[in-house]
């Protein structure tokens, strides 16, 4: 939560606020909250919990080790495009894998 400070007293809380300050959610973006902040995950992979929560072990983004050794824009864009590709396949994986182990077992 952006401006909040535990050693300051704030004003009221906004009636829209679900879980009371620093537990947000798509209501603090909905209702454009003061306390919010949000940063943009360009080509990021993630599993959100019940409250669209990401922990920090359960998402993954393009770059770093990922990028390719001869840096061009060619070269970033054509990695991007597989990443892509690689992560659309796997979230059907989920799916289907998913699906699969969910059914109960035929006795």
């Amino acid at each position: 939560m952006y401006g909040i400070d535990d050693s300051k007293e704030i004003g009221s809380v906004p009636e829209f606020c679900k879980y009371g300050i620093k537990h947000p959610g798509y209501h603090c973006l909905k209702n454009n909250c003061q306390y919010a902040g949000y940063a943009p995950a360009p080509h990021e992979i993630a599993y959100s919990g019940d409250n669209g929560e990401v922990e920090g072990d359960a998402w993954i983004g393009f770059g770093g080790e990922m990028e390719p050794e001869k840096y061009t824009d060619g070269n970033v864009a054509e990695s991007k495009t597989l990443w892509k590709k690689v992560c659309k396949a796997k979230i059907q994986e989920a799916y289907d894998e998913y699906m699969l182990r969910s059914k109960p077992k035929e006795k």
